[in-house]
């Protein structure tokens, strides 16, 4: 005669004891894996800086004289790198190499996409009123700038009043300007030593203006990371310190890089002869047609006098990018 199974049952009380365990070991299966991720992956983690300022009234602040009157902020905070070492061209041990095209703009506007190439004015710590350059890259938000990481973080504090002013020319924008929400870097510049920079990474997500969203009105420029270094660079900024002034778009052109190992990461340089104020300003490279930003104007450095340095773009711009557009 065969025999029913029996199933044991616990009391309430075990059964509560399990659930509860079950969930302590689910909990300490994330922190693990977010320990693990952070061990293996330590430069992709992206700090975020909320901007409680209004946007109309940061529009408001730049009148054209304000703007005139800004100093580099290459100048002001002694931009400069000595530690770059002697390397050999294409030493770079990259990941998976991306391009995204970029987005035309929607207005019709007819220059892109240097029509995406803009000037850069903050405020500091201190109240002085500085600027770099920069890029509205292709992004979901339709508002995402690149620039250098020191041009939205350095010596310990965020910047304010930062504003994008595409086609920037002697105190014009034809669009107007977009003031930033949200400044984003990487915890390695958040962190690094003085003049530090393989990480000198920057984005600001600006908000709406009355033109409209910013790669609706100018485009988005498109991106590539992870690159070949052996091709050509074409770089633009608005250069401030002499012979310069700030008030226009300049250009270099290159036909290769060169990398260099630097604070304990990767550097690439490229002839140039701009000077402070052109921080952040891309350095695109072109394909089939397309331009795509793979770098930056980002410091020069004694021990390679008339060449402009950028971080390399790799896995951690990309975070910080994807972070970026999402925001």
């Amino acid at each position: 005669m065969s025999r029913r199974p029996r199933f044991i049952q616990l009391p309430l009380a075990g059964i509560i004891f399990l659930c509860v365990l079950a969930v302590v070991y689910q909990g300490y299966l994330i922190v693990l894996a977010s320990h693990i991720y952070s061990e293996l992956f330590p430069g992709e983690t992206i700090v975020e800086h909320q901007v409680n300022e209004n946007p109309e009234a940061v529009i408001r602040y730049w009148t054209v004289a304000t703007m005139e009157s800004a100093i580099d902020a290459d100048q002001q905070s002694g931009i400069t790198a000595s530690s770059i070492q002697q390397s050999a061209p294409g030493d770079i041990s990259a990941g998976k190499a991306v391009k995204q095209q970029g987005s035309s703009p929607r207005s019709g506007e007819p220059n892109y996409p240097l029509s995406t190439v803009g000037r850069v004015f903050f405020t500091n710590d201190a109240g002085q009123n500085l600027s770099c350059s920069g890029t509205a890259l292709v992004s979901s938000n339709r508002s995402v700038v690149d620039t250098a990481g020191h041009c939205v973080y350095w010596q310990r504090s965020w910047v304010h009043n930062l504003i994008f002013c595409p086609l920037y020319d002697h105190g014009a924008s034809p669009y107007g300007c977009w003031a930033a929400r949200e400044l984003e870097a990487p915890s390695e510049w958040i962190d690094a030593r003085p003049y530090n920079f393989h990480r000198d990474f920057g984005m600001a997500i600006v908000a709406p203006n009355d033109a409209g969203y910013l790669t609706d009105v100018v485009g988005g420029a498109g991106w590539a990371y992870n690159q070949p270094i052996n091709q050509s660079f074409s770089a633009y900024g608005y250069p401030a310190a002499p012979p310069f002034d700030g008030q226009s778009r300049q250009s270099c052109e290159s036909s290769s890089a060169r990398t260099w190992p630097h604070g304990g990461g990767t550097v690439i340089s490229i002839p140039c002869n701009m000077t402070g104020g052109s921080s952040g300003g891309p350095w695109f490279i072109k394909s089939g047609g397309n331009w795509y930003v793979d770098g930056h104007n980002d410091f020069i450095s004694s021990l390679q006098p008339g060449h402009m340095f950028s971080p390399y773009y790799d896995d951690t711009w990309y975070a910080m990018y994807d972070k970026a557009q999402h925001a």
